[in-house]
């Protein structure tokens, strides 16, 4: 699958494989609320795609290479494209699973525990 493609709870699957994020089968006990540097991810609560708390940390973290990722899929106007700046942590989400595995990554299945 190209990860130019990847959306909702996918891409938020790839961003926690590529944080090496361990799956919890249940939330965590704080509840409802995904607890950044823990190690774990749980899909309930993992959602950095969509929630600036869990995806910013990873964007300052890593912007260089994200930027790098952007350029190559778009160029150096990259911040112009209206489907970046209509969405632009989903972009700099799936910029950041591709500087971990690349352009294409393995269909999945079964992304919740117990399906």
């Amino acid at each position: 699958m190209r990860v130019t493609s990847l959306e909702g709870p996918l891409l938020d699957f790839w961003v926690a494989k590529s944080e090496n994020l361990k799956l919890l089968p249940e939330p965590g006990e704080d509840g409802l609320r995904h607890v950044n540097g823990s190690g774990y991810w749980h899909p309930g609560t993992y959602h950095p795609s969509s929630d600036w708390s869990q995806g910013g940390a990873i964007v300052a973290n890593d912007w260089y290479a994200i930027e790098d990722a952007l350029i190559e899929w778009f160029g150096i106007n990259w911040p112009f494209i209206k489907a970046i700046t209509d969405t632009p942590l989903k972009w700099l989400m799936r910029a950041y699973v591709k500087t971990k595995f690349g352009d294409e990554v393995e269909e999945v299945e079964n992304l919740l525990p117990g399906q």
